[in-house]
């Protein structure tokens, strides 16, 4: 299993930064390429609803392990900008319906410190 982090501001030209990092790791962790398109297309709508919702300085988290693949997304707080185990109640968009049909799983939960964690995980066989 292996854990890693990305601290990135609360900028849109950012998220490029934030998916070639995912990217980056994911290859260097042999992760199918098909997982990794998801990952880091998840990966990116996640960095952009926190760049536009949420207050920086934000986190890009990654986890590999035997099964899946976990990211999320920190921030210092903000408002709780969606739900993304509900996509059809965000107020605009598409990117949550791509994170839902994308995903096996995913959550919001707000931390000790004020702020949230928004993930996702991506299982590595279907």
């Amino acid at each position: 299993m292996t854990r890693e982090s990305f601290e990135f501001e609360a900028e849109p030209a950012q998220i490029r930064l934030v998916r070639s990092w995912v990217r980056e790791r994911l290859a260097a962790g042999d992760v199918p390429a098909e997982v990794a398109a998801d990952v880091v297309l998840i990966t990116g709508e996640l960095a952009t609803n926190a760049v536009r919702h949420a207050a920086g300085p934000l986190r890009a988290l990654l986890i590999c392990a035997d099964a899946s693949v976990w990211v999320g997304v920190e921030d210092a707080g903000g408002s709780a900008w969606f739900d993304p185990v509900l996509p059809e109640a965000a107020p605009a968009g598409t990117g949550l319906t791509l994170v839902a049909a994308c995903s096996d799983r995913r959550g919001l939960f707000h931390r000790r410190d004020g702020g949230k964690t928004v993930w996702a995980e991506i299982p590595l066989a279907s």
